[in-house]
């Protein structure tokens, strides 16, 4: 399967399909910065998620944003980023993509992202966003 780009048209679709992301678990992260510009760096993230169109089976889901000029991952012993408690938030437009895996219970804004928060701390922004659905492998 190719993966499927994704719009300011078509990801309330996507994100309900897999219900916000709503407890998904984040098993991978991986970023590719060639040397260049940055239109070439992208961030991948596999989430396993349940997915609504498939009787809410457990997928693996590759989500990745290409063009990445700006992300934040947190590692720490104290507290885990990787169940999505709160799902993810996703605002892609025309000129930008911003995925946000930690946007907390409130009212979310994607100009939000990357300012000084309680949430909105870990996340990537770019200039496109596609998915891909896989069968596993999971973790």
């Amino acid at each position: 399967m190719n993966a499927t780009a994704i719009s300011s048209r078509d990801q309330s679709q996507f994100l309900e399909r897999f219900s916000y992301f709503e407890d998904g678990v984040i098993t991978g992260i991986r970023l590719h910065i060639p040397r260049g510009p940055s239109a070439g760096w992208a961030a991948t993230f596999d989430i396993q998620a349940m997915d609504g169109a498939a009787g809410n089976d457990w997928r693996l889901v590759q989500i990745t944003v290409g063009g990445v000029y700006e992300y934040e991952f947190p590692c720490s012993r104290q507290y885990s980023y990787f169940v999505l408690s709160d799902g993810l938030k996703l605002d892609c437009t025309d000129e930008r993509c911003v995925l946000d895996l930690d946007p907390g219970p409130d009212e979310w804004l994607a100009t939000q992202v990357g300012q000084e928060s309680e949430y909105s701390k870990q996340y990537a922004i770019g200039t496109s966003c596609e998915y891909e659905v896989l069968s596993g492998p999971f973790i």
